[in-house]
């Protein structure tokens, strides 16, 4: 069944955190919530969950069991090329800038969960992992797992050597951090406005010893059969590419046409069969990314909104909130954040 509202995400992330939580002695049935778990026990028959379900079950398999490095842990263990057709791409990039283009372009293809963008200011560049979807326990866990595969990812380009300038999480330090600094070796920014991997601006375009273009372009015709094949809506998919390119100014109709396949005319057309518009579907990824963000920012300002809804300065997104939600940024800054319930921590055997 399609889960039209929070998309879906390939279920080889789920398979492997299965077999990672068996050689950690983690009991996921006892760990996570029955419905929780449900999915768990889902991704050995079919090839698409709901892009929540790994968020949800990594983060309740780490509140139950009091391991805070669980989604660091995870990703450090896992097959950098088992999480579907985009994994097997990486290594053979001629460049960081390229590697994260491609994954930009066919992330839908692994999991809705998550996007990224790339943030240059100054000498510095930043590569931003923001979550997409309901969590319903929070979404910490697998946010440090996403920076942390985007870590080993840039070591397979750039050497293992590498090192970033700085990690930025936007939660709260964990009460234990040595782990995080062994994996990372960089200061870690706890309480951030962003998660992000911040780094030399120059690693960007630096080239890498592995680069294989013959085989990027091998592997590029595969992820767009597979693109073709995708099995998420118009819809869900014109959402999506809105909000994987709402920060970058680029969600527009002829860019997101394109990304679908499509001319701006033929787009309107079925989207319009649909009984829906592309000014609508932007307008609703422009309402959630606002709530969202005054829901979880600690620091919220109207420059970094205006960023995250595709605006170039404030006004425009003070302008957004009075028209098209009936508020204003005070108004929402005031609002209480909501709590979130958490399983029961249980005592497990970690390996």
């Amino acid at each position: 069944m399609m889960e039209s509202e929070v998309g879906l995400a390939h279920a080889s992330a789920m398979r492997q955190f299965i077999q990672f939580a068996d050689v950690a002695g983690l009991d996921l049935r006892s760990l996570c919530p029955p419905e929780i778990h449900a999915h768990v026990e889902q991704a050995a028959e079919v090839e698409w969950l709901p892009a929540s379900a790994q968020v949800d079950v990594l983060q309740a398999a780490a509140l139950a069991s009091g391991r805070e490095d669980l989604g660091v842990a995870f990703s450090m263990w896992c097959n950098l090329r088992g999480f579907g057709p985009i994994s097997l791409l990486w290594d053979h990039c001629a460049t960081l800038d390229e590697a994260m283009r491609i994954t930009r372009r066919y992330m839908h293809l692994e999991s809705a969960a998550m996007r990224s963008s790339t943030d240059v200011t100054g000498h510095e560049a930043a590569i931003r992992h923001v979550l997409m979807v309901p969590a319903r326990f929070g979404g910490s866990q697998f946010m440090q797992g996403t920076l942390t595969l985007q870590l080993r990812i840039v070591r397979l380009l750039l050497g293992e050597e590498w090192t970033p300038i700085r990690l930025e999480l936007d939660h709260p330090a964990p009460a234990c951090t040595p782990y995080h600094q062994a994996v990372f070796r960089c200061p870690i920014e706890y309480g951030s406005d962003r998660c992000a991997l911040v780094f030399r601006k120059s690693d960007l375009h630096r080239p890498s010893p592995r680069a294989n273009p013959d085989m990027v372009r091998h592997l590029e015709m595969q992820l767009a059969q597979a693109d073709r094949r995708w099995p998420g809506d118009l819809v869900q998919q014109v959402r999506y590419f809105i909000a994987a390119n709402l920060a970058e100014r680029r969600a527009n109709l002829p860019y997101v046409g394109s990304l679908a396949g499509l001319s701006s005319q033929g787009l309107q057309r079925r989207l319009a069969e649909r009984g829906t518009s592309f000014a609508c579907i932007l307008e609703q990824v422009r309402k959630k990314t606002a709530e969202e963000y005054f829901r979880t920012a600690r620091r919220p300002n109207l420059t970094e909104l205006s960023h995250r809804l595709g605006y170039t300065d404030a006004s425009a997104a003070s302008r957004f909130l009075r028209q098209h939600m009936a508020t204003g940024a005070r108004a929402l800054m005031a609002q209480t954040r909501p709590r979130h319930s958490f399983p029961a921590r249980q005592q497990v055997v970690s390996g």
